[in-house]
């Protein structure tokens, strides 16, 4: 069931909703090495927010077998699967390699049955040990970068024999299976050469597509990174550069849309304009300045971007349903909670399976710059696809609209004892005197149904 209602212009969309929605959270163990307010530790980790933490990175050793990057990360495993003591339903994952990790290691480790066996059995060790509920593959990418040309059919295998082996570990342990999941390419031509996608959708529970990095600086020119869909002006190969374009892919060559799990940057990327134009598409000079604090040149957390545009006019991209902005010659190119609520509205439709982060350090976790308490992006998210997960909040009660009372911006509508949970448009709120999402103290109150 669904349906539209029409507040004074504004559109909410109303659909069934779906338990399967997954919030997953990377925790970059690296961030604890910042400056400053841009220090992010396991402290200031919030295990209520996502349905799924996945711990990056670990690494692989010249005996294929899982490892940790540094002793440290011992000591942090054990407390990162403590959060789970905090919340019982979250579950905990292991994510091996990384752009700086490279495919070496990677490719020798998938070279033979005996190289794949070692780390299969190594991380049943370190996941069961440390208390990890699965892996994540973050090879970037099989056959590619010098790796091996049978890299991509050896993945395959390499997905196959790890949830062969995790079924097994499960039943003679009695242990729910460990789950084998991976963070994958949105990029055609890296698709196309990496994975053999029909076959490895059969042995992942779930599919992280990065969907963002779509542009940068290499393009010597302002692009979103993370649009959703093309721009009418984009042409050639530009046209599959956008997250509708990427998931679908993936859906046609054979993945259920309910293991696909769209990928979200806390993050936007930054260029140097070369002209008076901070349009989409303007010439650049270079990759934009590196921020206060998270030091890394063409990109700016959220809370950084919050601190630069403070002040300053945030356009909205037009077709693509992200925003940009400008400060002096550097430009910037993000996501906000209204660019959330189209994503997720998008994914809804479709019936994805959720959303995945990267990552909780780049987000305002403290609340301090962006003036919208702590964590605003991951806990718009969260209100999106998780808050609304009590299916029997309905049960025994009329067919009606009702306010939900943890959070005004979303609301609960009920049809014959099901729970279907509804979110207002951003800066709206529901009212129960009129049943409807409007401006707060805006007086509006006009609704109208379509069925």
């Amino acid at each position: 069931m669904s349906k539209l209602i029409l507040i004074a212009g504004l559109c909410v969309i109303i659909s069934t909703l779906a338990s399967s929605s997954k919030l997953v959270c990377y925790y970059n163990s690296w961030s604890e090495n910042r400056i400053g307010e841009g220090k992010f530790t396991l402290l200031d980790v919030d295990p209520n927010l996502c349905t799924h933490l996945i711990f990056a990175f670990s690494g692989i050793n010249d005996a294929h077998e899982l490892v940790p990057n540094n002793r440290s990360d011992l000591q942090s495993y054990i407390t990162f699967n403590e959060l789970k003591l905090r919340n019982p339903n979250l579950k905990t994952l292991l994510a091996v390699g990384g752009w700086t990790f490279g495919t070496q290691k990677f490719s020798a480790m998938v070279a033979t049955a005996a190289n794949r066996q070692k780390f299969i059995l190594s991380s049943i060790t370190l996941l069961r040990t440390f208390g990890f509920d699965g892996i994540n593959l973050d090879w970037q990418f099989p056959g590619t970068q010098g790796g091996h040309p049978l890299d991509k059919e050896r993945f395959t295998l390499l997905c196959e024999e790890l949830l062969c082996a995790y079924e097994d570990e499960g039943i003679e342990t009695g242990r729910p299976r460990l789950l084998v999941t991976a963070a994958v390419a949105a990029d055609k031509e890296i698709i196309d050469a990496s994975y053999e996608v029909a076959k490895i959708s059969k042995y992942l529970d779930f599919i992280n597509v990065m969907t963002y990095d779509f542009h940068g600086n290499w393009d010597w020119f302002t692009g979103h990174h993370s649009p959703l869909y093309s721009r009418p002006q984009d042409t050639g190969s530009f046209v599959y550069l956008n997250t509708d374009f990427a998931l679908r892919y993936w859906q046609d060559q054979g993945v259920a849309a309910e293991k696909l799990i769209l990928g979200f940057a806390a993050y936007g990327r930054t260029f140097t304009l070369s002209s008076l134009s901070s349009e989409v598409g303007a010439p650049i000079s270079n990759v934009g300045h590196a921020g206060l604090y998270t030091e890394e040149a063409g990109l700016w957390s959220y809370y950084e971007v919050c601190l630069y545009l403070e002040g300053k006019t945030v356009q909205w991209i037009e077709h693509q349903n992200v925003p940009c902005g400008s400060t002096g010659n550097q430009w910037v190119g993000f996501d906000n909670k209204e660019s959330i609520y189209a994503k997720v509205n998008y994914l809804t439709q479709n019936n994805f399976g959720g959303v995945f982060v990267w990552s909780l350090d780049l987000d305002d976790f403290k609340g301090q710059f962006c003036k919208q308490g702590k964590y605003p992006l991951i806990s718009y998210l969260h209100s999106l696809l998780v808050s609304g997960l009590d299916k029997t909040f309905c049960v025994g009660k009329p067919n009606d609209l009702f306010p939900n009372p943890n959070d005004p911006g979303s609301f609960f509508q009920c049809f014959n004892g099901k729970t279907y949970f509804q979110v207002c448009q951003p800066n709206l709120v529901f009212q129960e005197s009129c049943k409807c999402c409007k401006f707060p103290n805006s007086g509006v109150d006009r609704e109208y149904y379509y069925y």
